[in-house]
């Protein structure tokens, strides 16, 4: 376990570190997160070949994993790929003189932190494969299956509700609140999050795969409050005066009907 621990973190660290190099040569920060999902999807899948597994439960985990990163990594790529750096890293630029230390400072900031969090996220997967790589699917197993398939639901059709929505020049200015931005404000988020706490499920039979549970519970904290809603919302407040409507009326997170 402690030499699967160690390969796996040198893996994150190296491709990390490639992509920090390539950041600087390109000018772009952003790469790193059309590079996430793909990177994850390359981890869990030199687990699968490092522990020998071959049983359903870890042969069904890295199929899934593989269908969330390629979907992810081909809108991510189609949204982001010929618009410039990402303004989350703009902004970044103008906390630190440009050179070396904004190099250093992106690198502790972004790529180490990222690489940090596909690390943790894939502890469940790290240790189930190597004490328990032959097992079967249980019943909690599958209920991780429908979990992580009503993710990929709410995902998949959240991401493409917005990106028609962007590219409605007549909507520009307004909030989206129809389909399923009616019953959660973050349906890409619930999904994301749904697919990961789904995939615990498939191992959590495995002894001491729940101490993987920490990392879930790690990215889960990241999307909620750090990264993703709590930075998307206060950004959305200040630069549309209806959301603060929406907010009131639409759940944050978990999907449920609009208040009156």
């Amino acid at each position: 376990m402690l030499e699967l621990l160690l390969a796996t973190a040198v893996l994150v660290l190296s491709v990390v570190i490639v992509l920090w190099g390539l950041s600087i040569a390109i000018r772009d920060v952003s790469i790193i997160d059309m590079a996430f999902s793909s990177l994850i999807a390359g981890v869990v899948a030199f687990i699968y070949w490092f522990s020998n597994a071959s049983g359903q439960a870890a042969t069904l985990t890295l199929g899934l994993v593989i269908i969330w990163a390629l979907r992810m990594t081909v809108y991510l790529v189609n949204r982001n790929w010929g618009h410039g750096e990402d303004v989350r890293y703009t902004k970044l630029r103008s906390w630190v003189p440009e050179g070396w230390p904004f190099y250093w400072f992106s690198l502790r900031q972004v790529f180490l932190l990222q690489g940090a969090v596909i690390w943790v996220l894939t502890l469940p997967q790290q240790i189930a494969f190597v004490m328990a790589p032959a097992t079967g699917v249980t019943m909690i197993g599958w209920i991780g299956v429908a979990l992580w398939g009503i993710g990929f639901f709410f995902e998949t059709i959240g991401d493409w509700q917005l990106s028609r929505f962007r590219a409605d020049s007549s909507k520009k200015g307004t909030v989206l609140n129809t389909g399923l931005w009616r019953y959660t404000r973050h349906p890409n988020y619930f999904g994301e999050l749904a697919q990961w706490w789904g995939l615990l499920l498939i191992v959590a039979h495995v002894p001491w795969a729940l101490v993987g549970a920490m990392g879930v519970a790690i990215y889960s904290w990241l999307v909620v409050r750090v990264t993703g809603k709590a930075t998307l919302e206060k950004k959305m407040s200040r630069e549309k005066p209806e959301y603060a409507e929406y907010v009131r009326r639409t759940s944050g997170l978990i999907p449920w009907f609009p208040k009156a």
